[in-house]
């Protein structure tokens, strides 16, 4: 997803009482518009640590990064607009050069991981 001059990917808040996994959908769900009956995770990849602002303070976020299917008649996405997010894209793996510049460090990181080590596992 595009967002703030940047290519990102869904995450966000984990809501008390709520999975990792099941906020992990959530957010998929509202950042891209895929519905969550479509989503499921396959699996874990990594977790990265950055820093956010929030009513001008500073915090330490850690983001649980996971390997999800989506199994939908719409592969269309719809942005979540009120969170600055202006465009959502299906990328190829050949196409993932192009888009290296804009990447923030942390989901260039976490492509790297999938890259590196799941990319070419057999697709269940």
């Amino acid at each position: 997803m595009f967002k703030r001059g940047k290519w990102d990917m869904p995450k966000g808040r984990i809501e008390e009482g709520k999975s990792l996994e099941k906020s992990a959908i959530r957010e998929v769900n509202e950042e891209t518009g895929l519905p969550i009956k479509g989503l499921t995770i396959e699996g874990k990849l990594v977790s990265t640590w950055h820093t956010t602002r929030h009513q001008n303070i500073k915090y330490l976020k850690k983001t649980h990064w996971f390997m999800m299917r989506y199994n939908g008649g719409d592969d269309d996405t719809i942005p979540q607009i009120e969170e600055g997010i202006i465009e959502c894209r299906w990328v190829h793996l050949s196409d993932l050069p192009a888009y290296r510049e804009l990447l923030r460090i942390r989901v260039e990181y976490v492509v790297d991981f999938w890259h590196e080590n799941l990319a070419y596992w057999p697709q269940s």
